[in-house]
């Protein structure tokens, strides 16, 4: 080995460690940068001749190159924000960048290239869309309104800009009641009435309506219901009343003995349509038309089911003891809260009580995520080397669990950057003692002719 050779040599370890230094450098300057995934130093040989059957080593020195830790997780900080999101284990989320807005409407234009991030900071902007604060936008599934199923097929940027929900009409009044066994009336005979049963339902603009229950103790196990809607007379004017209808409990069920005190039949009278049972376990209920000026409204009064004890039954006492009555209408509903929970559901939730979701956040995983490009922003696009990006659901197929409400934090840990960065002030150190060594011994070589 020449000392020219020590001269180079000494060189690539000062070039090594000098890049070295600066990956840490980059590391810790990023410490509390979200979803920062730190560059470690990878050093290789430059061997220019080696062999141990010729007894030959010629030493070529070192060179650094860097290693990209994109699947090593960083820590998960809770927030307030209900729109953030943090990924556990491996993969992406799924971002665009855009590259300007159309002229027509205002709203963004995105570039064609696929982006992917875990910067999960999501915030709303004044359009609707969810921007995290590189100023990426987050894409994911859409959800069909009507049907509710996810379209996989293709991500789109996430827009929620329903600030309204639709009211919902009521079509379904569920009631279970215990019917006392032993009402009487004031004067300890029959016809007992009991106190009405109301509840407030809802027409299909999303007005509040009541809806009357009156039932009436006419025999031993024989029953009256009548029905009363105020206002939902011809055009929305006067009440309707229906019934009243006998509701009939213990005996029989289409030749099948049935406990005592559970449905047995219900009649059809005044606009209550009750349905002949054909077994036990059926649906007990009966159905009436309403109309509050806005058409047709159709309900449908679930009593349980017969000769079953869950629902409205009759057994011992003097006083009704109501155990459910609910409807399934809704009113109109103002924009409330906007979310992404852990399988990345993006929902609203509406101050009518209702939470509809839009989209679903997948997870991109690659076959490499160390062989990503980086861009500014904290954000990632494929290569040959990493793969293509593979979506799917979160916590499926080896991809990563969503963590709603929460950050994914920088990967660095800055007592690590410390200890390597003495390492490398050290070495570097060292090989500049080297070449002050190779530099005497130069001269001594000049000095020879002397």
């Amino acid at each position: 080995m020449t000392i020219s050779g020590s001269l180079q040599t000494s060189i690539t370890g000062l070039n090594g460690q000098s890049t070295a230094i600066s990956y840490i450098s980059d590391n810790v300057a990023n410490a509390g940068t979200i979803g920062y995934k730190k560059v470690e130093s990878r050093f290789q040989t430059l061997v220019t001749q080696s062999s141990a059957q010729a007894n030959t080593h010629s030493p070529g020195g070192a060179l650094n190159q860097p290693f990209f830790a994109n699947n090593s997780q960083g820590a998960i900080q809770q927030v307030n924000s209900t729109t953030s999101i943090a990924l556990v284990g491996g993969g992406f989320i799924p971002v665009s960048k855009k590259n300007g807005n159309d002229q027509a409407t205002g709203l963004p234009t995105f570039e064609t290239t696929s982006y992917f991030t875990r910067v999960g900071d999501f915030n709303q902007n004044n359009d609707g869309y969810l921007v995290n604060s590189s100023g990426y936008f987050l894409r994911g599934w859409p959800i069909d309104p009507v049907t509710g199923v996810v379209d996989s097929s293709a991500t789109e940027e996430v827009r929620v800009s329903n600030l309204l929900d639709a009211p919902v009409a009521t079509s379904t009044v569920d009631y279970a009641a215990n019917l006392p066994s032993n009402a009487l009336d004031p004067n300890g005979n029959l016809p007992a009435t009991l106190p009405l049963s109301s509840i407030q339902v809802f027409d299909a603009l999303g007005n509040a309506r009541t809806l009357n229950l009156e039932w009436t103790r006419t025999g031993t196990n024989t029953w009256e219901l009548e029905v009363t809607a105020p206002g939902s007379g011809v055009a929305g004017s006067g009440a309707s009343v229906f019934g009243p209808a006998t509701v009939t409990f213990g005996g029989s069920v289409a030749g099948t003995n049935i406990s005592p005190g559970t449905i047995a039949f219900l009649g059809t009278a005044g606009g209550l349509t009750g349905t002949a049972a054909s077994g036990v376990d059926e649906d007990a209920s009966f159905n009436f038309s309403l109309n509050y000026g806005s058409g047709s409204q159709n309900i449908k009064l679930d009593l349980g089911s017969f000769g079953n004890s869950i629902g409205t039954t009759q057994y011992a006492g003097d006083t009704l003891t109501l155990n459910n009555f609910s409807q399934n209408g809704v009113p109109q509903g103002n924009f409330k809260n906007l979310s992404i929970d852990q399988d990345g559901f993006v929902s609203v939730t509406f101050d009518n009580g209702n939470v509809k979701q839009f989209y679903q956040i997948p997870v991109a995983r690659f076959r490499d995520p160390t062989e990503l490009d980086r861009v500014a922003g904290n954000a990632f696009v494929e290569t040959p080397s990493s793969g293509s990006a593979v979506l799917s659901q979160s916590g499926s197929s080896g991809a990563g669990d969503y963590v709603s409400a929460a950050i994914e934090g920088s990967n660095v840990d800055i007592a690590e950057e410390f200890s390597k960065l003495i390492v490398a002030q050290r070495t570097y150190s060292a090989n500049a003692r080297l070449i002050t060594a190779a530099d005497e011994l130069l001269q001594e070589t000049i000095n020879i002719r002397r």
